[in-house]
Formats: C-alpha cells, sequence, structure tokens
C-alpha cells in the first residue's frame, strides 16, 4: 500500500513492529499501572483491572503511537525533521510533547470545541496550534494542506503501522502483567488503538476476547458491522470529543474487522457515570473517551465474569465538563 501523507507508512502490522515500539518506548517511560481497587469492584460487583494509560506522560495512550513515529522520522531524517498532525486533542498533545524531546518543530490543528485544557497544553510544550473546524474530519484536511505547503512530515493520529505498533505495546504490558487475562474492554474512535492492542493481543493469545466500546451518538465502526459495509455517519456528538469520527480509516478497518470481537455502544449518561465511578471508586480521572469501557460494564455489555481488563485510555478531561458530570 503506497502512502499518501509525506512521512506516512501504510505498511501491515507485524509483531515485531510491536517489539520494536516497545523498546523505544521503554527509554522513555515505563508501562502505564494495570489496578484492582477493591473499591471498584465491588462498585461493579466483580473484579476487574483498569489499565490506566490515563496516567502516561502527556495524560493518555497516544503518546505510545507518537513517540513511536516521531523517533522514527527523526532517525532517519534528523533534527531538521518537521511534523504536522491534526487531532481532538490527546494525539496532538502526544505529538507536541514527543517533538519537544526529539527537539523539533511541530504544528498541531486541532477542532474549534477542543477541550481548551488540550489546547493549552499543546501549546505548553511549545507547538504551533492551529483551530480549524468543529469536528477531526473537518480539522484533518487543513492539516494536510500545512503539510504540504510547509512539507513538514505528517503524523497521522491512526493510520501509520508505527502509530499502532506504539498502541499495541498496551497489550503486551497487559498481558506480562497478567497473562490469564480473558477479555480486554477498549474505547473504540479513530482505531489506532484497536488496531493495536486488538492485533497484538490476538497474536500473542489468540483465545482472548475483545470488546470495543463507542458512544451512540458517534459509532460509525459500530454501524458499519451491523450494515455489514463500509457506512458514513451523518454527524458525530458526544461528551467523549476524543472519539468523534463520522467515517472510518481505510488502513484500519479491517484490523478491526478481523481482531474486534464485540462492538457495543453506550449511552451519554453511562459515559458520565463512567467518569463518575472511576474518580469515586476507581482513585481515577478520565475524560468520557477514557471512561468508554467502564460504561460498557456498567451498561452490562460486557461480561465481567471473565477476567477483563478495562483500558482507561485517557484524562484530559475539560474542568467544567467534570463538574457538570458530578453536578
Amino acid at each position: 500500500m503506497v502512502a499518501m501523507l509525506k512521512g506516512q507508512d501504510l505498511s501491515s502490522l507485524t509483531i515485531g513492529d510491536v517489539y520494536a515500539a516497545e523498546k523505544r518506548l521503554r527509554g522513555f517511560f515505563a508501562p502505564s499501572p494495570l489496578i484492582s481497587m477493591e473499591a471498584f469492584n465491588t462498585h461493579l460487583g466483580h473484579k476487574v483491572w483498569l489499565k490506566a494509560d490515563s496516567l502516561l506522560p502527556t495524560g493518555a495512550f497516544k503518546i505510545r503511537g507518537a513517540y513511536n513515529t516521531v523517533m522514527d522520522l527523526v532517525e532517519k531524517y534528523g533534527k531538521e525533521a518537521r511534523v504536522v498532525t491534526a487531532s481532538s486533542g490527546n494525539h496532538g498533545m502526544a505529538v507536541a510533547y514527543s517533538s519537544k524531546c526529539a527537539g523539533i518543530k511541530a504544528t498541531v490543528a486541532v477542532p474549534v470545541p477542543t477541550p481548551k485544557i488540550k489546547k493549552d497544553i499543546i501549546r505548553s510544550f511549545g507547538a504551533e496550534l492551529t483551530e480549524f473546524g468543529v469536528t477531526y474530519d473537518e480539522t484533518f484536511p487543513e492539516a494536510c494542506r500545512i503539510s504540504e505547503e510547509t512539507g513538514a512530515f505528517y503524523v497521522h493520529s491512526v493510520s501509520d503501522v508505527r502509530i499502532i505498533a506504539g498502541q499495541g505495546t498496551i497489550s503486551k504490558e497487559i498481558l506480562d502483567s497478567l497473562w490469564d487475562v480473558e477479555q480486554i474492554v477498549i474505547p473504540l474512535g479513530g482505531a489506532g488503538l484497536t488496531a493495536g492492542a486488538a492485533f497484538t493481543a490476538k497474536t500473542l493469545k489468540p483465545s482472548i476476547k475483545i470488546i470495543c466500546s463507542m458512544p451512540a451518538g458517534s459509532d460509525v465502526y459500530a454501524a458499519c458491522r451491523r450494515a455489514g459495509r463500509i457506512v458514513e455517519l451523518d454527524k458525530a456528538a458526544s461528551i467523549a470529543d476524543a472519539v468523534l469520527k463520522k467515517s472510518v480509516e481505510d488502513y484500519l478497518y479491517p484490523y478491526v474487522e478481523k481482531y474486534v470481537d464485540d462492538i457495543v455502544t453506550v449511552e451519554e449518561q453511562s459515559i458520565v457515570e463512567g467518569i463518575k465511578a472511576a474518580a469515586l471508586y476507581g482513585k481515577l480521572v478520565l475524560e468520557g473517551a477514557g471512561a468508554l469501557g467502564i460504561a460498557a460494564v456498567l451498561e452490562g455489555k460486557a461480561d465481567i465474569g471473565k477476567k477483563t481488563v478495562i483500558v482507561c485510555s485517557g484524562g484530559n478531561i475539560d474542568a467544567q465538563i467534570l463538574k457538570k458530570c458530578f453536578a
């Protein structure tokens, strides 16, 4: 498959790519905590484990793929490399921070409604911030234009083998710590995390079950599975701003179809309850997308009688949204 954007790599993912990404990441940060909180278990009625990627350096799993990709570009093209990306926030923060660590320049384009905390953090990491459009799907073409005009390498938020290899390290960490896990519940948005994590888990342990959770108001991959073909949504809306998507990624769709057992959708109130439960009983601050797995469990859409890990993918929640959840 030929790359369409400068610097993008659409090769097929191998388990060797995941191992290489893990080696690169271990020189930067330790594995995220895998915790089981008794108060949280009591609240759910079963023992589960939370994979707290909300506690990674930029507050979300995105640093895995972003750091892997940025460092690969620097190794190949040197410190003169410049990068650009489009993001709903978390990937932008990860690219900005990775670029800061690498000592290169970065431009990040985000939708205008992106939570202020994410915009502020992107700027604080030294990246140039551009606000354009209402959703990621509208922001993406603007970032592509910037890449073409400036000659910067494009660091795609999901569709790049180095991105999904980095995200796949989350499953490697889970299995290293809890080999007898039977089921992993993963938030699903653009599908970078899903593709990497599901591929890695199924490759290393084929018997494991992968369940993905999406907001009912932004459920394009679930809609595709229901229809038996690729479809596009007319609109996407949810408190889980990090996963808003109206269309699927052609590169990632086959990974979702091959390695994900079930795709479930959750209601907005369940996401709110997931945020609250994580904070009160799990001692984790999560954003809407980060609480999608918990929301699925609260709605009874994942059988936690199985030994289950819930991926808590991010904690960069806007202060006002957090207040509304508890109000």
